[in-house]
């Protein structure tokens, strides 16, 4: 069976399971964490949407009617839903205009239901990159129905703000102006569904992007190591999809190949994290995220993958260009992923070092600090976790004790003291290089600044590496002093003592 059908299979059953009938004897998508449909955010939509395609691709009509009948419920509280805080509009309004295209030769009455309801709802009242694309082909669609130009306007307002995102490199912003956000799930994103796009009629012009993509692939398989959506669901259904649809066969089996053993666990756990943790516990999760809405949007995006299969074949082109930000050091013994970062979020932040691949160990590092105070990062967090989830100088400073002066004591004998220590990851220059005795980075504590070097070391690594270290040209003691579980489950720290001295020089080998 082919590899995607697989997914498929799996990841059907349990959005499935999901599908309950409520008090009211309609269908909703029920979160198997939050116990309440989500709809807000796109999972029914999704789900629904994929439940009709792969019905109609397979002829069961039984699951047809369930995306359905699922999809009729939906329409039925569509005017309610879409005034709830955070409704995604344009996720929504995307899904409707999919199971349109597939059920106006089935279903006429329920087409007619879907175009009303989507001329009669807004798009999304940001620009948020990723979400362009959905927002073009939602208006191509409304002119398609209506004639009403206003619609191509929208289209093409969408088309100039990717440009105007898009690095020459073939990276793409997540926020305009550039320099703002970036990562590798919603860059890759926002060039899955312009290849949808293309797959619909357009002819963007994707070599570029798509080589971008290629070029940050980790030897392990991984794409979605860095930045806000670090080894998130939500990108691989997407990434399936764009490799399945551009004929890019090798690349395919090496994503699913990644991906084969961790999806089962992923699903067995309602986790939205390819790892192995149990979903109720929403380790590192940012506030946005739902099992079950990331769980549909990745069953709609592998079901998309077989329908489109080899529709837009695109031949990649990798750049020089160095724009984005990242910069990938390869050689057949290292991959080393960096980013010069962003401002917007501290899971994008720079200059950092975002994976390390070496040949004898396997993956030891990747992914990096994670969901923080402030945008969409305050109800999962876990700040000791986040602020050592870090490969590089830690400032780690302990508060002063003045109960301890004499004098303070005399005046103020029954004065209160509490422990506390402050960590601060240093964003330091750093220089990546291999050399005869192995892989070095070499970071430069400019500054004089009294750190300490910080390793969080994958525990899954297949052996542990050898690691050594040298401070201003003197080696210096690394320990294993603490574990922590990231987003790509246990590491275990490795952790220097503290030093004002400039030069830093860490070798592995």
């Amino acid at each position: 069976m082919d590899k995607i059908e697989e997914l498929i299979n799996l990841t059907l059953k349990t959005c499935e399971s999901w599908v309950k009938v409520d008090d009211d004897g309609m269908l909703k998508l029920k979160d198997p964490i939050d116990k309440q449909e989500i709809s807000a955010h796109y999972g029914a939509t999704h789900a629904a949407c994929s439940f009709i395609i792969l019905g109609d691709l397979r002829n069961d009509d039984v699951l047809l009617d369930k995306g359905k009948t699922l999809l009729s419920s939906i329409l039925k509280r569509w005017n309610i839903s879409k005034t709830l805080f955070g409704f995604h509009n344009d996720f929504n309004n995307f899904a409707l205009c999919i199971a349109y295209d597939f059920l106006k030769n089935i279903d006429t009455k329920l087409c007619e239901e879907i175009k009303i309801k989507i001329c009669n709802t807004v798009d999304s009242n940001h620009n948020t990159i990723n979400w362009l694309p959905m927002r073009w082909f939602v208006n191509v669609k409304r002119y398609e129905w209506t004639q009403n130009v206003k619609y191509l306007k929208i289209s093409e307002e969408c088309r100039v703000k990717i440009k105007q995102a898009t690095n020459k490199d073939g990276g793409i912003e997540d926020v305009l102006p550039k320099g703002t956000s970036f990562n590798l799930q919603y860059d890759l994103a926002t060039v899955a569904v312009l290849q949808f796009l293309n797959c619909r009629g357009e002819t963007i012009n994707l070599s570029k992007e798509v080589g971008f993509l290629l070029q940050n692939v980790a030897p392990d398989g991984d794409i979605n190591y860095q930045g806000r959506g670090t080894n998130q669901i939500f990108a691989w259904g997407m990434w399936l999809y764009l490799l399945s649809t551009s004929n890019s066969k090798n690349e395919l089996i090496e994503a699913t190949n990644f991906l084969a053993d961790k999806v089962p666990i992923m699903l067995e756990n309602n986790n939205i994290m390819l790892n192995d943790s149990k979903g109720v516990e929403k380790h590192l999760w940012w506030d946005y995220h739902y099992s079950s809405v990331y769980i549909s949007h990745f069953l709609f995006w592998l079901v998309l993958a077989i329908k489109d299969k080899n529709k837009n074949p695109i031949q990649p082109k990798k750049s020089a260009e160095r724009d984005t930000g990242v910069t990938i050091y390869q050689t057949p013994n290292y991959f080393v992923a960096t980013f010069n970062g962003r401002k917007k979020y501290i899971a994008e932040t720079g200059p950092i070092i975002s994976a390390i691949w070496v040949k004898d160990y396997g993956t030891i590092f990747k992914g990096t600090i994670g969901p923080w105070q402030g945008l969409f990062g305050n109800n999962y967090t876990d700040g000791n976790v986040v602020l050592r989830n870090y490969f590089g100088l830690l400032q780690v400073e302990t508060n002063k004790n003045w109960t301890k002066n004499r004098i303070i004591h005399k005046l103020l004998p029954n004065i209160k003291y509490k422990n506390y220590i402050t960590i601060i990851p240093i964003m330091v220059d750093f220089k990546v290089s291999t050399q005869e005795e192995g892989l070095v980075i070499k970071f430069n504590n400019i500054k004089q600044q009294n750190v300490m070097l910080n390793l969080p070391i994958l525990e899954n690594s297949l052996k542990n590496p050898i690691i050594n270290l040298q401070v201003n040209n003197e080696p210096m003691l690394l320990q294993n002093n603490i574990k922590i579980k990231t987003q790509y489950g246990w590491c275990s720290i490795y952790q220097s003592k503290k030093s004002t001295a400039k030069d830093w020089v860490l070798t592995i080998s």
